[in-house]
């Protein structure tokens, strides 16, 4: 994208105060068209002190001049600043709203400290321009406009050394800005760097310190900074000597309209007034151009951050639900895969052909060895991924065709993972259903086998569960999120080792839980621990992304195929066995 084209679009995002933004405008406009008359007055000041005559009235207008001009300043000034902090404001909540509704794929694919560093320095490039087109951007430029018309009709002569101060100052300009152009968008890569670099150590911390990694990855740190510093300076180094040029630039300026006004003044060709007006419109000029070299380093400054927020935009966009995507409506809870394959890209794993319909009721276990494709299955059918080829159907619709917060209001996930949010634990519970009350949250706490733990400490429901829940054990964080499921009370119920980090005695509990909330319920078992999946009406054992077989417990665990070897590898059917032998004598 070019400046234009960034800068245009930056703007867009006022248009939600357009009325609001274009009297500010307008107003720094008028400030700015007022301004010029200054080196007017204060010409006509000492033009009446040199030829004696009478000075009060020119004095007073100069005076009343600077009066208005500062109230009316201070006044558009803190109009804007509320404008841009307000829309700021506004922006990260919607872009907020936004980037965290997109795909879980989307996610994992970008990465979440890259799209949040994007949103953060964004959001103040963004400010920064939207705080100076209202202070000065536009007020600038119409300066500009009418500062060498007026300087003209006073005199051309010294009109054209201020005309040659404005090219040069722009030649300057596109020189460093051409110069610098690949050093910048090389900065901004650094930077991301930096950040996902921090953010990735900081949520790892316990692993850090765990392994004494906390010098290394300070001194990895501390090279990221070496880069960006190494690809910042050229830049800056540019934009410095550009300001020196412009400096010399405007000195050289200055003298040369002395020098030539002194020598037009002896000639009697103008006043000692009209070269006072003329040093106030240098001096005015310089101001201005130094505003725009401002301006002009802001932007392209801007710009590699705000293409990247710009892009991250557009995603978003792009992967925005159709607006006729339909609702589910009353779930029974029939789920059918037919012919479904997905693939991760630059890598074999994912799942291929896979067909199979879990009637509604019915609980399915899905198992395997780790990498068969287990979890990819279940993210299919919250739509974490879109199918590659084949359909997933819910009392016979598509999900592609449904709304994506229609289809998860059907399903209830406890993860492997509890994926508890630093809050309270009323509150991750209450994440289940909006609008629970603390009697809804405490019966699922109970039916979860989490209500003794709860009530033993402090603050009770109110306890504060730290980052990603870790000032709870493993067993209390899980529970959590099985109250959680229990709570939302949905038709299709998805377990993703939900016992995994249970004791014996916890898991028992949980299990009979965990059988109640199966009642009249779709449910998904994904499962390592064998042991899991004896009530289940069907087991899927998945091997390589494919359907290796698929029957009941019983059938696979007799049918001497990979269910069976590993039931015998982890002891479970030497332990069926024994069970059915016990059966057999007690008859």
């Amino acid at each position: 994208m070019t400046l234009f084209q960034v800068y245009v679009r930056a703007l867009k995002y006022l248009s939600q105060n357009k009325w609001r933004v274009t009297a500010v405008v307008i107003a720094n406009i008028v400030l700015a068209v007022i301004t010029i008359a200054e080196p007017v007055l204060f010409g006509r000041i000492i033009d009446a002190i040199s030829s004696g005559g009478s000075v009060t009235n020119w004095l007073l207008a100069w005076a009343g001049f600077g009066l208005f001009n500062t109230v009316a300043y201070v006044l558009v000034a803190r109009e804007a600043d509320r404008l841009a902090h307000g829309r700021r404001a506004s922006l990260l909540t919607e872009a907020f709203g936004r980037i965290i509704s997109m795909p879980l794929a989307w996610h994992h694919q970008r990465g979440t400290s890259n799209a949040l560093h994007t949103l953060l320095r964004a959001s103040e490039s963004l400010f920064g321009l939207w705080l100076e087109f209202m202070r000065t951007h536009l007020a600038t430029a119409v300066a500009l406009m009418l500062l060498i018309p007026t300087a003209i009709s006073m005199d051309w002569r010294l009109s054209l050394v201020l005309l040659a101060l404005s090219i040069l100052y722009w030649i300057i300009g596109v020189t460093v800005m051409n110069r610098t152009k690949e050093g910048q968008a090389s900065v901004e890569g650094h930077y991301h760097t930096v950040f996902s670099h921090v953010s990735d150590s900081i949520s790892n911390v316990s692993v850090l310190h765990s392994y004494n990694r906390i010098e290394a990855e300070t001194l990895a740190l501390k090279d990221y900074t070496k880069d960006l510093l190494a690809a910042q300076y050229p830049v800056l180094d540019w934009w410095a000597l550009a300001g020196a040029l412009n400096r010399t630039a405007s000195t050289v300026s200055m003298g040369i309209i002395l020098v030539i006004g002194t020598l037009l003044v002896q000639k009697g060709e103008i006043r000692v007034g009209d070269v006072v007006a003329f040093i106030g419109f240098a001096n005015l000029l310089i101001g201005r151009l130094d505003l725009l070299r401002q301006f002009a380093n802001q932007i392209f400054e801007a710009r590699s951050k705000l293409e990247d927020f710009f892009a991250l935009e557009d995603s978003v966009e792009e992967r925005a639900e159709p607006a006729d995507a339909i609702d589910l409506g009353n779930v029974r809870g029939e789920v059918e895969f037919r012919d479904v394959t997905f693939g991760f890209a630059n890598t074999s794993q994912g799942v291929h052909h896979i067909s199979f319909t879990a009637k509604a009721g019915e609980t399915v276990a899905i198992v395997g060895p780790t990498g068969a494709g287990k979890t990819t299955l279940i993210n299919l059918l919250q739509r974490v991924y879109e199918p590659q080829q084949g359909k997933i159907l819910i009392d016979g619709t598509d999900i592609a065709k449904v709304a994506r917060k229609s289809l998860r209001n059907s399903i209830a996930t406890v993860f492997q993972d509890a994926g508890l949010l630093n809050r309270s634990i009323s509150e991750n519970i209450r994440l289940g259903r909006e609008g629970a009350t603390e009697e809804d949250v405490t019966r699922a706490a109970e039916a979860a086998a989490a209500a003794e733990f709860i009530e033993t400490r402090l603050n009770g429901y109110s306890t504060t569960v730290g980052e990603r829940g870790n000032r709870l054990s493993g067993g209390e964080r899980q529970r959590i999120a099985i109250a959680r499921a229990i709570l939302k009370n949905a038709p299709i119920l998805v377990l993703d080792e939900a016992t995994s980090a249970l004791d014996v005695e916890t898991e028992a509990r949980v299990k009979t839980a965990i059988d109640r909330l199966r009642e009249n319920r779709t449910t998904f078992i994904i499962a390592h621990r064998l042991s899991t999946v004896r009530d289940a009406n069907k087991v899927i054992f998945l091997e390589n992304g494919r359907i290796a077989e698929a029957g009941s417990y019983d059938e696979l665990s007799q049918s001497g195929g990979r269910f069976a070897s590993l039931l015998k590898t982890s002891g479970l059917l030497a332990d069926d066995e024994a069970g059915e032998k016990a059966k057999l004598l007690q008859q």
